[in-house]
């Protein structure tokens, strides 16, 4: 009986398209739309790049300026990308934007078109010369012998020894883009809206509420093997949309989502685990109607991925700065934390502790909506 109830569901389901549609060709919309409406933004990555700078300089005499400069621009870790050029092939490139800056080697200056993170790397980088070059210039000033190249070499190596300049330095090796704290609150929602099949499923337990229910309801089998039986079918289904969900966003839009992808997918079964317990113990209010119990699914699903940054970025801070217990019991806040964790840090603790909330969560509904199902009594079947 297990497995023809268990076969059974997940052929009626697949024939509701109302429910594919919310929980797989809903999600796969949105993230299209996200991806199209932010453009080139999420090309954008905030860590520092090599800079695009034009260097003038007339070369008729040694200058220290392009020695410093060359040191920058050499190895696999360089900060500046060079291009030697004329006063007024540098100028045009500035304007067509080519270049952050100009660097005149000759009178040691600056130009740039606007404030910038990178045009002030650039400032940094001419302020430490002057510095460095002035306080050579004072030490060799007041050595009461002329110094040999040894004794020059030793004093630039001093002066220039707490010189740092900014480097592209990387604390994991994920893709930490804000941008993709809303593709996951999609998969959040994503997971929620399974909620929509499971409560048609325990609605068909139910002798109020449809035929199925009322045969179901007189059957010799458990109620148990009816609940789990449909849960289980329903949990397959639903895990195998979320891995197309996943498939399509990483392939076909390219989001980068890390290469953890075993912890991935297990947290998309666990997300599609309590989407559905969600369904289940709202499908168990024996007096409130089938479409009441869409409207509150419709609801609960809208604002706990809300609250997850769906709509707005920030929303979750705001909430683990003044409320942080909601984000600790919210499914959906647990599901992008899982995939924000597995993409920037290197430990495991926060998915595995938001992995097991969330099971816990399931199996607590589950239990809870059987019980409310079991004490279901009708004056007439």
């Amino acid at each position: 009986m297990f497995w023809h109830n268990f076969k059974n569901c997940m052929k009626v389901t697949l024939k509701a398209k109302v429910s594919i549609f919310w929980t797989l060709l809903f999600p796969i919309a949105l993230a299209t739309f996200m991806y199209v409406s932010f453009g080139n933004i999420m090309d954008n990555e905030e860590m520092f790049k090599n800079i695009d700078v034009a260097v003038v300089s007339s070369g008729e005499e040694e200058n220290g300026l392009m020695v410093v400069i060359d040191a920058l621009s050499e190895g696999d870790d360089k900060l500046l990308n060079v291009k030697e050029m004329s006063e007024a092939e540098a100028k045009q490139a500035l304007k067509d934007e080519k270049v952050t800056g100009i660097i005149f080697a000759d009178d040691v200056r600056l130009m740039v078109n606007e404030s910038s993170a990178n045009a002030s790397i650039l400032e940094s980088i001419l302020s430490s010369y002057k510095q460095n070059e002035y306080a050579i210039k004072d030490i060799m000033g007041n050595l009461e012998t002329a110094p040999n190249e040894a004794d020059i070499m030793a004093i630039m190596s001093d002066v220039m020894a707490d010189t740092s300049y900014y480097t592209e330095k990387s604390t994991s090796d994920s893709n930490q883009n804000m941008y993709n704290n809303y593709f996951y609150a999609i998969f959040a929602m994503s997971c929620l809206f399974a909620a929509y099949s499971s409560v048609g499923a325990i609605s068909n337990l139910q002798a109020n509420e449809s035929g199925k229910g009322m045969r179901k309801c007189i059957s010799p089998n458990s109620k148990i093997v009816f609940i789990v039986s449909d849960f289980l079918s329903l949990l397959v289904l639903h895990f195998l949309v979320e891995l197309i969900a996943l498939l399509y966003m990483s392939t076909v839009l390219g989001i980068e989502f890390g290469d953890k992808y075993p912890a991935m997918i297990l947290t998309l079964f666990v997300g599609s685990m309590i989407g559905l317990a969600i369904g289940v113990i709202v499908g168990a209010i024996a007096k409130l109607g089938f479409g009441g119990k869409i409207g509150i699914l419709t609801a609960i699903g809208l604002v706990l991925s809300g609250m997850a940054d769906l709509f707005v970025n920030g929303v979750k801070r705001a909430i683990e700065l003044h409320v942080p217990i909601i984000n600790k019991i919210n499914p959906a806040a647990l599901i992008t934390d899982c995939f924000y964790s597995l993409n920037t840090y290197d430990d495991y603790t926060i998915f595995i502790q938001n992995i097991m909330i969330m099971a816990v969560e399931s199996v607590v509904l589950i239990v809870i909506a059987f019980m409310m199902i079991r004490r279901n009594k009708y004056a007439s079947i």
